[in-house]
């Protein structure tokens, strides 16, 4: 029974985080990320590899999305999310074995549901896309560093094979785990080298892994930048600059169990506010715990902090500060905050428990309620109710079209014609021509977006709009009668795409 409790310990951890993602799967619409998945997975098997590579990512995760497509017919939301929700779940469980082996066990349960019950954890794994597939190879790997740390005179064979099996699989999966393969060395060399007897015997074991690894994923990333024809720096052009609001709204909702907006990274408001400074507090506590244990503390630390420290300070040159390239930190932080609870006595930790598990089930429940990504279907409703032949959508986002088709596709014979456009001039000759404008704000993809009222107040220039109609928060729709036309101003200086041709 003792060997057996960790197992069966893990595996509830494991079907508790399962059915919170399995719970509304396919409730919330695809975004524009999901969107391009469906769309290369729905290709030949020849063109999603070549359409994979040539946008820069590796194609293993959109193969399996193409056999779910084959083998169940299905390229709907539930289907093509149950692949992350799967490893967002075996995620959790190796959360829970990681502290376990470092020798905490209230703190492998309250590490396992943080990570299990965690409102952004739970949003990327109803998400048709490969970050949480990713962050499960990741852990496997930190797994595995645990492991070698943990036995110094005796370096366990599971240990290398759940390192180098976890790091592979996470470099097949997505380039994004590029950073884990340098943090992984790093934290070997501060965390483990130092106290191995026999170095030399290791280091010529340890760079035969890397060399094994390097070899196995260089030709999949080779492939990448020989299909790849534009600068690899250009396609992260699109995310905004880092300020103290994003700062905080990433950390809150990575490592404060705070609910956020998908797209626009909105913090959404919660019954539980003090609950990320709770989270901050429980991994210090966390690690005063384990300051006597040098080599997992070290090895903690550097997976959590390298991350999050390294993209900041490449955002100070050029952005690419976005929670999704941050997911995997938050792990070993959650690891961190778990040990927290053995900072008391093992008197309360079973109170302690129960008292967490209620915060934060009560802490998750609005996320299935949330409006977590934009309603793009509900917007193609109304659109498709009212758009003639002729009719033209002034959008503010240029993505916009690309998601009503998506919303609109099979169902109907006669999708409605969608003529879109960016410029207030093309949408002035439409209304010139007897025809309606339907102006869109609201978000597609990640990105800056346009101030509204500045958008709204361009689309006035064109003709009086109706009473503007919601779809959902953040989209808003205003109709433009062509008995109602204005005036467009634009100077021959002017290069703003929503203003001049």
């Amino acid at each position: 029974m003792n060997r057996a409790t960790p197992w069966l310990s893990g595996g509830a951890v494991v079907l508790i985080a399962l059915f919170a993602r399995l719970h509304g799967l396919g409730f919330k619409p695809f975004w524009l990320d999901e969107v391009f998945t469906v769309h290369r997975a729905s290709r030949p098997l020849a063109g999603v590899i070549a359409h994979s590579l040539a946008h820069h990512h590796t194609p293993m995760f959109f193969l399996i999305e193409h056999a779910v497509i084959a083998l169940g017919g299905s390229a709907g939301p539930f289907a093509l999310r149950l692949i992350p929700a799967i490893f967002g779940a075996i995620t959790a469980g190796l959360v829970f074995a990681i502290a376990w082996s470092i020798g905490g066990r209230a703190a492998a349960w309250l590490a396992g549901l943080l990570m299990a019950l965690a409102p952004l954890q739970i949003g990327f794994s109803q998400e048709a896309r490969s970050y949480t597939m990713m962050t499960a190879f990741i852990l496997l790997g930190l797994w595995g560093l645990i492991l070698l740390a943990r036995t110094p005179a005796d370096r366990p064979r599971n240990g290398w094979i759940a390192y180098t099996a976890g790091t592979l699989g996470a470099l097949w999966t997505l380039g994004d785990a590029l950073p884990w393969l340098i943090a992984a060395n790093v934290a070997m060399i501060a965390g483990i080298l130092p106290r191995v007897p026999d170095r030399r015997r290791f280091l010529i074991r340890w760079g035969l892994v890397q060399l094994a690894i390097i070899a196995a994923a260089t030709p999949v990333y080779l492939a990448i930048l020989n299909a790849e024809h534009d600068h690899v720096m250009r396609s992260f052009g699109w995310i905004p600059p880092l300020s103290w609001r994003s700062g905080w709204a990433d950390a809150a909702s990575l490592y404060g169990m705070r609910d956020a907006t998908m797209v626009t990274m909105r913090l959404l408001p919660t019954p539980l506010g003090a609950l990320a400074v709770l989270m901050f507090g429980l991994a210090g506590l966390g690690a005063w715990h384990l300051r006597h244990r040098a080599s997992p503390l070290i090895i903690l630390g550097i997976a959590f902090l390298a991350l999050p420290i390294t993209l900041a300070l490449v955002s100070l040159i050029h952005p690419v500060l976005l929670p999704r390239y941050l997911l995997w930190s938050a792990a070993p932080f959650f690891i961190l905050a778990g040990f927290g609870i053995e900072a008391f006595g093992p008197r309360l930790h079973a109170s302690l428990l129960a008292v967490a598990s209620l915060f934060l089930v009560v802490n998750l429940l609005p996320y299935y309620h949330a409006e977590t990504k934009p309603r793009w279907d509900e917007a193609a409703a109304i659109l498709a109710q009212r758009i003639a032949p002729g009719d033209m959508l002034l959008v503010s986002d240029g993505a916009a079209p690309v998601m009503l088709a998506q919303e609109t596709a099979g169902t109907t014979a006669d999708h409605p014609p969608w003529l879109t456009t960016r410029h207030l001039r093309k949408a002035a000759k439409v209304l010139a021509a007897g025809h309606r404008v339907f102006a869109v704000y609201g978000p597609a993809g990640q990105g800056k977006p346009p101030n509204e009222q500045e958008f709204f107040a361009k689309v006035a220039s064109i003709g009086g709009t109706a009473a503007p109609i919601k779809a959902g928060h953040e989209i808003t729709i205003e109709q433009i009668d062509p008995s109602s036309t204005g005036v467009v101003a634009c100077s021959n200086t002017d290069s703003d795409p929503a203003t001049c041709n």
